[in-house]
């Protein structure tokens, strides 16, 4: 897998990560029990259980609608265990994935620095070479090479 399309995968994650957000949001606006944090300890422990469900649920659901908008490359909605493995990671929230695109971008800008560099530094050996390119492996010895077909190196 190359990194374009890890970057493409992690950016599928994110906006399905927000989309299922938003539906928690809104359900979470039509129930108040949900919506409100609860002061003893036990209900809140439930009212937080309901509300991871209700994302994983959301991220399921998500990915199910959304599955016939999904490149092939990235993701195959055919198969019901890629929808929900799809909206486990989905559920995980925009700002998990968010976190990994960051870090999935910089590898990729390390990687484009480290080939720029290696270009640099083979335009300045050839710069450096003159109007004559020199192959430093290129070991010719005593040699004459010549591509001269009448000439003949035994004959010098």
């Amino acid at each position: 897998m190359n990194m374009t399309e890890l970057t493409t995968i992690v950016s599928l994650l994110i906006a399905l990560s927000i989309a299922s957000e938003r539906l928690v949001e809104i359900v979470k606006g039509f129930t108040p029990w949900l919506d409100q944090q609860q002061s003893d300890p036990k209900k809140e422990g439930q009212r937080r259980a309901v509300l991871q469900l209700l994302a994983v649920g959301a991220g399921i659901g998500t990915a199910f609608l959304a599955g016939p908008m999904i490149p092939k490359e990235v993701y195959d909605a055919t198969t019901p265990l890629g929808t929900v493995a799809l909206g486990l990671l989905a559920s995980g929230g925009s700002g998990f994935w968010n976190s990994v695109l960051t870090y999935v971008t910089k590898v990729k800008d390390v990687k484009k620095l480290e080939a720029d560099a290696k270009h640099s530094e083979a335009e300045e050996k050839r710069a450096a070479a003159g109007p004559y390119l020199v192959h430093a492996d290129l070991n010719l010895s005593d040699e004459q090479v010549t591509s001269n077909e009448c000439y003949d190196v035994e004959d010098k």
